[in-house]
């Protein structure tokens, strides 16, 4: 008997209103169910601190509690290493599928998502990012944000343009690497600096101003152009153009690139971040 290997998505719907039961439509499970009830999971963290121990997979009892209604789609493949992708495409497929045939709505509340376990048997695979740990300043905190706040308001339009980026980078780093994240990046810079203007080289100006470089040079060493033909893939032709491999250091660069235009946007300096790529 092969061993299958088992991806989740959960959702918490009060939108079911008739029988509880399950779907199977390989690789996808689908089942509705009431609470309470118990998952063996892996769970660790997405970010660790550079330079310090940390446990990155755990097994973990999860715990659903009673009086609510569940919508579970659990994924299973042959294979783990490598399937993770494998598991949300069939997964998403089913979900659009599902809404179409009955209500995006039930969809509205994600409770959780990753790999179930046998917690005798330990596996998994995840993303996981290093950075350098930060000091919590209050007082810091709080005059900086003053200032940032001063400068974007400076300009109407800016302060606008402004509160739709923040949009879509919270919700670009709060989502793990993949067609989203890089989209929601992307769409940053065609807010600004591609504000009126479909012309890319908006963008390879404004960074040039920025860290006083040639626009000839940003643009070749930060690979615009390679990045907007990689949206244009996307956005057409339904596909990145990179695999699961190479796609973590296209988005590093790409949350480094807007990044460095939001601080600008708030009046602090240029901090040097792009200089990794640009050396």
């Amino acid at each position: 008997m092969p061993q299958y290997f088992r991806y989740m998505k959960l959702y918490w719907t009060n939108l079911v209103q008739s029988n509880y039961g399950k779907v199977i439509v390989d690789p996808v499970k689908i089942e509705v169910f009431l609470g309470p009830r118990e998952y063996d999971a892996l769970v660790g963290p997405r970010v660790v601190a550079s330079g310090a121990a940390s446990t990155l997979l755990q097994h973990q009892r999860i715990r659903f509690p009673e009086g609510r209604t569940y919508l579970a789609l659990i994924a299973r493949s042959e294979e783990q290493p490598g399937k993770r992708q494998y598991c949300e495409d069939h997964i998403d497929r089913v979900i659009a599928q599902m809404s179409a045939i009955l209500s995006p709505r039930l969809f509205e509340m994600e409770v959780w998502s990753g790999w179930l376990c046998d917690p005798t048997k330990l596996f998994g695979d995840s993303w996981v990012l290093t950075a350098n740990p930060v000091k919590f300043r209050p007082e810091n905190l709080e005059s900086g944000i003053d200032a940032f706040r001063r400068a974007v308001s400076a300009d109407p339009d800016i302060d606008a343009r402004f509160t739709l980026m923040a949009k879509l980078f919270a919700r670009a780093i709060a989502t793990e690497p993949g067609e989203e994240r890089f989209l929601w990046l992307w769409t940053v810079l065609e807010v600004f600096p591609m504000k009126d203007t479909s012309d890319i080289g908006a963008i390879s100006q404004y960074l040039s101003q920025l860290t006083g470089r040639s626009t000839t040079e940003v643009k070749a060493k930060l690979g615009l152009g390679s990045l907007f033909g990689a949206r244009s893939d996307l956005v057409h032709d339904g596909k990145l153009p990179h695999d699961r491999e190479k796609l973590g250091a296209i988005l590093t660069k790409l949350e480094a690139i807007a990044s460095a235009v939001i601080r600008s946007l708030g009046g602090l300096p240029y901090n040097g971040s792009l200089e990794q790529f640009l050396t």
